[in-house]
């Protein structure tokens, strides 16, 4: 079935007429329903975009939240009060205070600015994903992503009265059945690409992943880690790669010079159609 994507936030923007920012936001638009994945850092840049890119926030089926972090959050109570009875689908972890450590730094708030009490007053109803969970024959939500990981960055995260490291069991992905096969769509991948993509083949019951598109967190990886990453492409098919945020300018041209034709470079603006 035929799927088109947008990108309307990201940390770089493909024309003058749109605005960019550290952060992410995807519309998803299927057969049935159009599903807004992440909501940038902010309202102002979110709704700024989506003026000269023709897409009315007020006409969403739902908001899917890839993980808790401000830069995918931002704009989520502006989208809620434009669309009464928004359902906001993502983990119950979403709205704990987080912060991202930094050597010789004060602790940088990268919480969600929104609560849940906010949201629900603007009539936004939260469906909270503990497991994976179908949402249509063509949207499928990962629930938390399990196994071993070692992000190359440092959070922490508030649990009760405890500020503990961060593991981002708040993280999902989407995976979506189009005509070219599965995509997975990606906020940052902090729980690893590796960990991501196992889940990924498993719901997709083993049937080959077509395209990974969004944020790969990579860019503070090792060569030894890019290195690794491209092996472990290799071991999936070599899926075409659309990347973007948070997956670093070193990484991005590592990749590209790896996988050629099949590597793509996304900004706000870039539409994509499977």
């Amino acid at each position: 079935m035929s799927m088109q994507l947008l990108i309307l936030v990201d940390n770089s923007a493909s024309g003058d007429a749109l605005r960019h920012e550290h952060g992410l936001s995807i519309l998803i638009e299927g057969p049935d329903k159009r599903v807004l994945f992440d909501a940038g850092s902010s309202a102002e840049t979110l709704l700024y975009n989506a003026q000269p890119l023709g897409v009315k926030l007020g006409g969403l089926d739902a908001a899917i939240i890839s993980h808790g972090h401000t830069d995918h959050t931002g704009g989520l109570a502006a989208v809620a009060a434009g669309r009464p009875g928004l359902t906001i689908y993502g983990h119950p972890g979403l709205f704990n205070r987080r912060w991202r450590v930094q050597p010789g730094q004060p602790l940088k708030d990268v919480s969600c600015p929104h609560s849940l009490s906010k949201l629900s007053q603007t009539g936004a109803v939260f469906l909270p994903i503990n497991a994976p969970e179908m949402l249509t024959n063509w949207l499928v939500l990962s629930g938390p992503v399990g196994g071993a990981h070692n992000d190359q960055e440092s959070f922490v995260v508030r649990k009760g009265d405890q500020m503990v490291v961060d593991g981002f069991e708040d993280e999902l992905f989407c995976l979506v059945r189009s005509d070219c096969g599965w995509l997975v769509i990606t906020g940052c991948c902090h729980r690893g690409l590796k960990n991501t993509l196992r889940l990924a083949k498993f719901l997709a019951h083993n049937e080959s992943i077509a395209a990974i598109i969004g944020g790969l967190h990579l860019r503070c990886a090792s060569d030894e880690q890019l290195r690794e990453t491209c092996t472990l492409l290799d071991t999936y098919g070599q899926p075409d790669l659309y990347v973007c945020h948070c997956t670093g300018q070193g990484a991005s041209a590592h990749l590209k010079k790896r996988f050629g034709e099949k590597f793509h470079a996304l900004s706000a603006g870039c539409r994509l159609a499977f």
